[in-house]
């Protein structure tokens, strides 16, 4: 009994990092160029939720269900986001009453705890060779869970709205980045609401990563998502939020780990059989 829990919650953990590493260095697009050939000036761009949803706090149930090549995997946890900070995904069992599992990412970096195998893994974004070439950070999976768009360099979105192409179809804006170092993301937002429903990431037109939102709702005068799901290849990994809140926190972050091993985050992944 005791061995299935673990693997089940190592195939959790696993599956988290993997996706939010994946999103990280990977990037359908439109043919449209500039907002005033789609009749959308750029006023209008930076007044939409999808541009800027105005949260700077975000806490919540969670329920993960993952799926990888045909097996399936849930788990419940609790996730906070504090926009410029960072963000962590805390994995539970017994009812919420004990965490088995963690995901901490700061702007700097991200951390993988293991607490049944009393070990975890730590990685800066600036010592994995994609991400620095490609000048990826933080901000990027910040924005994805903020049901936000980004720009693959960490740049204003405002700022850069001007550069992307637009198109307006379907009762849909839809928003596509030029295409650099192989990668470029779209974003498709509804027209009446102002909301992004759909990320996409093509790298290189040979892998595409999707980000679908759904299930909105009003949280505290805004809509947010309650269902985010990330999908490449084979593999998915749903977020299904509850108990949405946006007051104001402090973000305790991990800080002693002298009782568990650390082992780097290949190791830890290559333990794990989907």
């Amino acid at each position: 009994m005791i061995r299935e829990v673990k693997s089940k919650i190592y195939n959790i953990v696993a599956m988290v990092a993997v996706l939010l590493l994946f999103w990280m260095v990977n990037g359908c697009a439109s043919s449209k160029k500039g907002a005033v050939a789609s009749g959308v000036s750029i006023k209008e761009l930076k007044s939409l939720p999808a541009v800027n949803s105005g949260l700077s706090h975000l806490s919540a149930k969670v329920k993960l269900s993952a799926s990888v090549s045909g097996k399936e995997f849930s788990a419940n946890g609790n996730v906070k986001i504090k926009r410029g900070e960072g963000l962590l995904i805390s994995i539970n069992a017994l009812g919420g009453l004990i965490e088995v599992a963690r995901v901490e990412m700061t702007t700097e970096k991200m951390l993988l705890i293991y607490r049944l195998g009393r070990e975890y893994a730590e990685v800066r974004y600036s010592d994995v060779e994609t991400l620095d070439r490609l000048g990826i950070n933080y901000s990027m999976l910040e924005a994805i869970l903020l049901n936000e768009l980004f720009t693959s360099d960490g740049k204003s979105v405002e700022k850069e709205l001007s550069k992307m192409d637009v198109e307006v179809a379907n009762g849909e804006i839809i928003l596509s980045t030029e295409r650099k170092n192989g990668i470029k993301y779209s974003f498709h937002i509804e027209q009446s609401s102002g909301c992004l429903q759909l990320t996409q990431g093509d790298y290189n037109n040979k892998v595409n990563v999707n980000c679908n939102y759904s299930d909105f709702s009003e949280v505290d005068g805004r809509l947010f998502p309650r269902l985010i799901r990330f999908s490449v290849a084979n593999s998915s990994l749903e977020l299904k939020f509850t108990n949405i809140k946006t007051d104001n926190f402090k973000l305790n972050r991990t800080t002693e780990l002298s009782s568990y091993r650390k082992v780097d985050i290949s190791t830890l992944l290559k333990g794990i059989k989907f």
